[in-house]
C-alpha cells in the first residue's frame, strides 16, 4: 500500500495498523508537538474537572497534555495506537469517529484534534460530537491549515515522486459551516502558528528523489534549499471552540 491510504474507514485501519507504523508516528511527533501544547493550553480551562471525549485520540499525546483532573475517555479504532496510549490515557475504547459507541448527551466536552483531514466527507464526524454532547457542551477541534507549509510541500512534493499524498485539510470557513449544520454555535475560531525545525527526510527519502525533483519541478527544489538554508520550516493549525446548542439543531 506505500505511505498513502485510500481514504476510506477500512484503508485507514490498514494504514495505521501496518507493522511499525505507530512507532514512526510517534517518533515524528515533534514536526507538531509545540503546536499541539499551544492548543492545549489554550483550551485546557474548559477541560479541566469535565468529562472529555478524546476522539481519534491516536498514542494519546495530546490528551497527556490535558488538565489531571479531567476525566478523559480516549477513542481510536486502530489497536495498536491504543496500546501506544494506555500510559498515557487511563480509559480507552476502541471505536470509530462516524460512530460513537456511546449514549446521547453524555459528555461535557469532546476534542478531535488531527482526525477530520484524514477523511474527505466530515459531517459525520461533526453530528457523532454533537449528539454525544450534553447541551452546553462544547466541542473543541484542531486540525492543519490550508497554510500549513509541512502539508503544502507534502502534497506538492510527493504525487511529483510518484506517490499519493491522501489529505483532506479544510478552510476555516468550510469547517463553520460544516459544524453549524451539525448544531454547533461557533465560540471562537484561531490559527496557532510556530516554526519547527526543518528536516529534509520528513519530505525526499534519498538523494535519487532530491535530483528528481530538481528536474521535475525546479522552483519547488530552490524552495526546499531555502527552508535546508533557514532550517525551520513555517506550520499553521486551525482551532475552532464551538458549543452545543439544542435550539440551532433543526
Amino acid at each position: 500500500m506505500g505511505e498513502s491510504y485510500r481514504g476510506s474507514i477500512g484503508s485507514l485501519k490498514e494504514f495505521w495498523e501496518e507493522r511499525g507504523r505507530t512507532g514512526s508516528f510517534e517518533r515524528g511527533y515533534n514536526i507538531r508537538l509545540e503546536g499541539i501544547s499551544s492548543i492545549v493550553r489554550r483550551v485546557a480551562r474548559f477541560i479541566d474537572g469535565k468529562r472529555v471525549l478524546d476522539i481519534g485520540c491516536g498514542p494519546g499525546i495530546a490528551a497527556s497534555l490535558f488538565p489531571t483532573n479531567a476525566q478523559v475517555i480516549g477513542l481510536d479504532f486502530s489497536i495498536s495506537m491504543l496500546r501506544s496510549a494506555k500510559n498515557r490515557i487511563q480509559y480507552l475504547i476502541r471505536g470509530n469517529a462516524f460512530n460513537l459507541p456511546f449514549r446521547n448527551g453524555v459528555f461535557e466536552v469532546s476534542t478531535c484534534f488531527f482526525v477530520a483531514s484524514d477523511y474527505s466527507p466530515k459531517d459525520g464526524i461533526f453530528s457523532e460530537a454533537y449528539r454525544i454532547l450534553a447541551k452546553g457542551g462544547l466541542f473543541l477541534f484542531a486540525d492543519y491549515s490550508p497554510n500549513d507549509e509541512h502539508w503544502i510541500l507534502k502534497r506538492r512534493m510527493r504525487p511529483l515522486l510518484g506517490e499519493s499524498c491522501n489529505i483532506f485539510i479544510e478552510g476555516v470557513e468550510s469547517l463553520r459551516t460544516k459544524l453549524e449544520r451539525a448544531g454547533f454555535k461557533v465560540q471562537a475560531t484561531e490559527f496557532i502558528r510556530f516554526d519547527p525545525r526543518f528536516e529534509l527526510g520528513w519530505y525526499i527519502k534519498s538523494e535519487k528523489e532530491l535530483a528528481q525533483l530538481s528536474e521535475i519541478d525546479p522552483s519547488l527544489w530552490k524552495h526546499i534549499q531555502c527552508d535546508l538554508d533557514n532550517k525551520r520550516i513555517r506550520r499553521e493549525f486551525t482551532l475552532i471552540i464551538s458549543k452545543k446548542d439544542s435550539a440551532l439543531k433543526k
